[in-house]
This record gives structure tokens, C-alpha cells and sequence, in this order.
């Protein structure tokens, strides 16, 4: 993998101007606690806590765009209502534009809600599901005001990112639009769509899944061999396709014919809501920049991978791709990272909800001091990061004469011992940048120390963050000077 190739297409996606065009829906997320059953009814009482909002349906994957660093402009139909105001909000507050939003008087805006109760030592369970009636396709004069605004935003952007989920704003004159200005300014055309894969002939890409793309195709895509039916009728209809199919990556099928799997990294899977958004959003601006349909799918599995792995649904930003990347090219290497790869994998980490432990030292002449201290505040965490002072770290802490081993050595065997997980090289007298780069939750101690005694500005900026002191016991008489001074004589 050609790590800074994807790094430069990155950086473009940040001049990638995207016209986001779909079904809206607000998705309405409200938390609460069932207390009690109602005296006017044999129904039990929702006292509510909590109420989020986010952009659903092709709002999603406009606002993923614009995570990813894309300037995005929404085409669609909201109600003039109150929640017509709060999805304009929600989609402003995630650097969306919504001057090209059209109100429709006629309509509600399509609200999707789910309710989770919970309580003490009550795990949170979904209660209640609402939803709008399902919206009818648009006509007459909200069709014509649609297509104004199409026309109009048109020669200012690079790509248009059409969202099918309801078959309610896409109808046949709004395409034939879109694909007109899209020949005329030379835009890329990118198409995902829950039931109409195949309606959207012409456009530039087409990102249903394996159900989706079968559905089209009129078969039921059970092995490679109905995948391939399924992509090449795809084919018929748009220039490429890429059909997701979840842990197993994303078949692209290219106009020339040419088929391929982009296998997905592994990864821990929490909640798949919405990563099929992110797989368009990102392939939207990879093709965008020019970048080659495999780019694109690579793009999107490393994004949506990133999007599985929390709850809920997400969108996932520029720089999260980006560790994701350095991430990906230290895993070539030992457990060696330099920081800015550590960065990208604590990031990760606590995305996960690991609890990163960090320790430091200079572990000169390893011994059995060292492996039982380093063996016991593994077990304050999950992962365990080992800051070892560099040759030039411990000549101005130890002296000239050390260290005995240098630093590659000392790294070499730190890595074989099993509850070590990473190792950082630092050459400043103290761990002080790295604590603030790394935000460590468990900042681990010698039993040398007392909470008193370690330094203070140490302490201070690991509370500050929210982190916690764990001081580890050792085992008495055990030293690298002592073995030092047993092999001189000097003891």
C-alpha cells in the first residue's frame, strides 16, 4: 500500500466542492427511563432525559462528506415545521449548507425517532420506534423549485451525491436534470439507493450492497458467482459499481469490465447504522479528485471501518481516515511507533473503549524487576505503551556512562515480553510531551513513588485531562545499578 498516495487524495478531498441531493430524514434519538405505569391508562410513563438529532437518510452521507473535509451543499424537501428548522440546524452545525434546501408546506418533515428507556443496574433498551408516514414522491411546483435549484448550483461544484432511501425525491425529471448538468459542467455522478439501483442509468457510480444490488439484478446473491450477475447487470445501467458487502469489503466492477474485491480491515464491529453513507460519501470525493475506482473503495472500507466500530450512528472525519492510515503502515513494523503513529492508535483505542496504560523508563540491562513491574501495570488497562528514554535521554539523566544497552536493543527486548504492547522513543529528559500528545488513561509508577513524590507537573497534566496515577509496587534490591555494580566489582 502506498501510504502517502492516499494521504495526498485526502488532502484533496478538502478542495472538493459536492451537491448532496435525496430524501432528508431527522433521525430523533430520545433517551429517558420508564418510572412508573400511568393512572389515566394501563401504559407505562416515558420520563424523558435526553433528546439528539442528526441529519438521516442522504443527510447522513452529506454530512460525512463534509467530515471528511468536502464543501457539501444539500438539495432536498423539508416540511415547514418545527423540525424543518431543527434538521437545518443539525445539518449547519456539521458544516453542510442548506440555502439550496426546498420547503414544502404540504409535508412534514420525515422524522424518524427511537425511544431507549433505562434505570439503575437496567440495561437502556429500545421501547418505541416513530416514523412519519412514508413520504410520496414529489411533483408539480416542489419538482420544479428542486430542479431550480439543481440548475443552479450545478457549474459550481465537482460532484453531485444522490441518496435513494424512500423514492420520494428522485424522480425520473430530477435525474435527467442532475445527468444533464453533470454532462455539461463535467461533474462525477455517484448514486446510492435502497430499492432503485438500477434506475439510476448513467451516473458515474452506483454503491448499493449484495441485497441492494440483488434486488436490482433480480437475483439473490448468495456466492461470487450471483455477485458477478448482480454487478454485471449494474453495468447496464451505470459507467461502475461497487457493491458493499459488509466484513467481506467491496466488489467494484468497472466500465471496462474489470472485477475486484477490496478486502476491509479488521476490525471490531459495533453498530454497521450508516456505513453504507460513508462508503458513498468518501468514494464521492475520491472520484471527485480523480482517484481510480479502487482508491475510492479503499477509501471508503478504511472510513466505514472506522464508522462500525463506534455506536450509533457517525460520521467520520478527515483526520480519522488519516490515523487510520499511519496506523495501518506501522502495523508493517514491529512494536516500535514513533508518536504521531501512537496518536493514530490510541485514537483508535479509546474509539473502542480500551484503556491505554503508559509507562516510562530507560529499562537498561532488562531484568526481573523490570518484567514483574511491567507485568502488573498492564493489568491497570487494556493496552500497555512503554516510553523508553532514548541513548541520548538517559546520558543526560544517568550519565556518560550509560546506557549500557542501546536504544534499538533495549526496544528489541522490551518487544518480546507479551505485556508490552507499543513502544515510544523519546529523547527528552522527561515524558512530558508524549503524556499530553498520548492522553494516557492509567499513568503507571515504580512503588519508588508515592502520589507525593512523582512530579507534580506530571501529575497535574494527566488529572487535568481526566487520567489517573496508578503507583505499582516493585521488587526490592532490584536494579540495573546493582547489577552494574555486581559485574564491577564494586559491590
Amino acid at each position: 500500500m502506498n501510504t502517502q498516495h492516499y494521504l495526498d487524495l485526502l488532502e484533496k478531498f478538502k478542495s472538493v466542492r459536492v451537491m448532496a441531493i435525496g430524501d432528508i430524514y431527522l433521525d430523533e434519538y430520545v433517551h429517558g427511563a420508564v418510572t412508573e405505569i400511568s393512572l389515566e391508562a394501563p401504559i407505562p410513563v416515558f420520563e424523558v432525559h435526553e433528546r439528539r438529532y442528526n441529519p438521516g437518510a442522504s443527510g447522513n452521507a452529506a454530512c460525512n462528506a463534509a467530515a471528511l473535509g468536502g464543501t457539501v451543499y444539500m438539495v432536498g424537501v423539508i416540511g415547514a415545521d418545527i423540525n424543518g428548522g431543527i434538521i437545518r440546524r443539525e445539518f449547519e452545525k456539521r458544516g453542510v449548507d442548506v440555502s439550496h434546501l426546498v420547503e414544502d408546506p404540504a409535508r412534514p418533515t420525515n422524522t424518524y425517532g427511537k425511544w431507549r428507556a433505562g434505570g439503575h443496574n437496567i440495561p437502556s433498551q429500545e421501547v418505541l420506534r416513530t416514523d412519519t408516514p412514508r413520504p410520496k414522491m414529489i411533483s408539480g411546483d416542489v419538482e420544479a423549485r428542486v430542479i431550480e435549484e439543481i440548475q443552479a448550483l450545478a457549474p459550481s461544484v465537482d460532484a453531485i451525491m444522490i441518496g435513494d432511501q424512500v423514492s420520494a425525491t428522485i424522480s425520473e425529471k430530477v435525474l435527467a436534470t442532475l445527468l444533464e448538468c453533470a454532462e455539461k459542467h463535467g461533474l462525477v455522478t455517484v448514486a446510492d439507493s435502497r430499492a432503485r439501483a438500477g434506475f439510476f442509468k448513467g451516473v458515474t457510480l452506483v454503491t448499493p450492497n449484495d441485497k441492494e444490488a440483488g434486488l436490482a439484478a433480480g437475483v439473490d446473491v448468495t456466492d461470487e458467482a450471483t455477485l458477478k450477475q448482480a454487478g454485471t447487470f449494474l453495468l447496464t445501467r451505470a459507467n461502475n459499481a461497487m457493491i458493499t458487502l459488509g466484513p467481506d469489503g467491496i466488489a467494484c466492477f468497472s466500465e471496462d469490465g474489470a472485477y475486484e474485491n477490496v478486502p476491509i480491515r479488521p476490525v471490531t464491529v459495533r453498530d454497521v447504522t450508516g456505513a453504507g453513507d460513508t462508503v458513498t460519501a468518501a468514494a464521492t470525493l475520491a472520484l471527485a479528485t480523480g482517484a481510480k475506482l479502487r482508491d475510492a473503495a479503499f477509501l471508503g472500507n478504511l472510513a466505514a471501518g472506522i464508522a462500525v466500530a463506534q455506536t450509533g450512528v457517525v460520521t467520520v472525519s478527515n483526520a480519522e481516515v488519516r490515523d487510520a492510515l499511519l496506523e495501518g503502515e506501522s502495523a508493517k513494523t514491529d512494536k516500535v511507533k514513533t508518536l504521531e503513529q501512537m496518536q493514530a492508535i490510541v485514537k483508535r483505542l479509546k474509539r473502542e473503549g480500551k484503556r491505554v496504560v503508559w509507562t516510562n523508563g530507560c529499562f537498561d540491562i532488562l531484568h526481573v524487576g523490570h518484567i514483574m513491574y511491567l507485568q502488573e501495570a498492564r493489568k491497570e488497562g487494556d493496552v500497555m505503551v512503554v516510553g523508553l528514554n532514548s541513548d541520548a535521554s538517559v546520558q543526560k539523566n544517568k550519565g556518560p556512562e550509560r546506557p549500557v544497552v542501546n536504544e534499538r536493543d533495549r526496544a528489541q527486548v522490551l518487544s518480546a515480553l507479551e505485556c508490552v504492547d507499543y513502544i515510544v522513543i523519546f529523547d527528552g529528559k522527561t515524558p512530558m510531551p508524549l503524556l499530553e500528545a498520548l492522553q494516557p488513561d492509567i499513568y503507571a509508577k515504580g512503588g519508588d513513588y508515592t502520589i507525593d513524590t512523582i512530579v507534580q507537573e506530571e501529575r497535574r497534566l494527566v488529572e487535568g485531562y481526566g487520567g489517573a496515577i496508578a503507583i505499582i509496587p516493585g521488587r526490592e534490591g532490584q536494579s540495573t545499578t546493582y547489577i552494574i555494580n555486581k559485574i564491577t566489582g564494586k559491590s
